[in-house]
């Protein structure tokens, strides 16, 4: 098993799954801990070396000078390399496309001459005890750096089966030494223990390292993520904001330059409503950016009558306010903002009934125009062609609003007349 490289973004530097230099706090910490941790683990193999000079003293037959000097260069290359694989698995994957790193083969390899030259060189175990057994020892401690510095980059599953080698290389030596088979098999089993402690002990600190970058990176998309949805909720308030209020100054422009050609001096008035709604939509926009804003049923009422009949459209509100926690009675107001807003610029309206009502737990809010022209080809309120099913922005925008609140928001046509449908469950209500 090996540990995939990721990549992720992290400012304006891309990292493959590794925490950025500039990160401080809990990830370098944590990182800097478990790097010298098992950094030191690696000068433990030379200590443990030790126990096989002492076992050779006492068997009264030592190597050859020439023998132990290149034992000893095999083990000091070997814990050079082992350095080297740890080093590498803290920033890189050790298998890269399916192949291993040239370390970890060098490694390996390494290994492999320490346990050879061990074999050749060291005496014959004759002693039942491992602790007078160099051979034995010094395989066991190899294999343990070995798979102690591969677990920076392999799973435990792969580790488990390697560290059977070395243990059924030490019972078969033992067994050909003429040694009993049991306590071969003890040493042997003694060797897997070793082996797989100093591999699942360098395993679990680079796990616990794994988790806590992944934690960082986690928070890292997550802010992202905050950051994308108020950029999605600032467009889709801006559609609606913007929206409306250029509709209205459209519809007012309109009926001033009207009453201007006749010299009728309602169009001053006119203008002067023209310029107020530019300044509460300059107001709203403001808010919109910061956050603050936050649109009141009842205004919205009252400003649906005014657009409405300044475009020529007849509108009836039947219904009070209802009792809703401020998000319900907020979702309703864009409901009102916008489908208003659709009415005047989608339409051909000239009656809007906007109707209020609570019953069976729910308040529904319905906004119905006799607007549907089937000379648009089907357009509907929202102004996107063909049947009325379709939503376009602002209709999938208020959805998305009421969803949040536990509402739902349904479009209808009958004839010419198109419906809008928006319901909460009202406080303490069933949905």
């Amino acid at each position: 098993m090996t540990r995939t490289e990721t990549t992720t973004w992290q400012g304006d530097a891309m990292t493959t799954g590794r925490p950025a230099p500039t990160l401080a706090g809990g990830v370098r910490g944590v990182e800097l801990y478990t790097r010298i941790t098992l950094y030191t683990f690696v000068p433990l193999e030379g200590f443990f070396y030790l126990y096989a000079v002492a076992a050779l003293s006492q068997n009264g037959t030592p190597p050859s000078v020439g023998g132990a000097g290149a034992l000893l260069v095999a083990a000091l290359g070997h814990m050079a390399l082992c350095f080297a694989t740890v080093h590498v698995g803290f920033s890189q994957p050790l298998v890269l496309r399916g192949r291993w790193r040239p370390v970890v083969v060098a490694t390996v390899a390494a290994a492999v001459v320490v346990t050879v030259l061990a074999l050749l060189v060291l005496p014959q175990a004759s002693p039942e005890w491992i602790g007078l057994d160099p051979r034995s020892i010094t395989i066991a401690v190899c294999a343990a750096g070995t798979l102690g510095a591969l677990a920076t980059g392999f799973g435990i599953k792969p580790l488990t089966v390697a560290a059977l080698v070395p243990a059924a290389i030490t019972a078969i030596v033992r067994i050909v030494a003429g040694l009993s088979v049991s306590s071969s098999i003890t040493v042997a089993f003694g060797t897997f223990l070793l082996a797989l402690f100093w591999a699942g002990t360098v395993r679990l600190s680079m796990w616990v390292l794994e988790v806590v970058r992944e934690l960082e990176e986690s928070r890292a998309v997550a802010g992202r993520l905050a950051v994308a949805e108020e950029r999605l909720r600032i467009a889709r308030d801006m559609h609606d904001v913007v929206g409306r209020a250029l509709s209205a100054v459209a519809v007012k422009s309109d009926l001033s330059a009207a009453l201007a050609r006749r010299g009728d001096t309602r169009a001053a008035d006119e203008m002067d409503q023209v310029r107020v709604l530019a300044q509460e939509s300059l107001r709203e926009v403001r808010g919109v950016v910061a956050g603050y804003r936050a649109p009141d049923l009842a205004t919205e009422l009252a400003g649906a009558r005014s657009v409405l009949r300044a475009a020529g459209i007849a509108v009836r509100v039947v219904g009070d306010v209802p009792a809703l926690v401020p998000s319900q009675q907020e979702a309703f107001a864009w409901v009102v903002r916008e489908g208003v807003t659709n009415v005047v610029r989608h339409s051909r309206a000239r009656e809007c009934d906007i109707r209020l009502d609570v019953t069976d737990g729910a308040a529904r809010l319905h906004l119905v125009n006799d607007g549907v022209d089937d000379r648009d080809g089907g357009r509907s309120d929202d102004g996107t062609p063909g049947p009325t099913t379709s939503d376009g922005t602002g209709i999938a925008g208020l959805r998305e609003r009421l969803a949040a609140v536990g509402g739902t928001l349904d479009t209808t046509r009958s004839g010419d007349r198109f419906t809008l449908l928006a319901s909460v469950p009202t406080p303490g209500g069933r949905p």
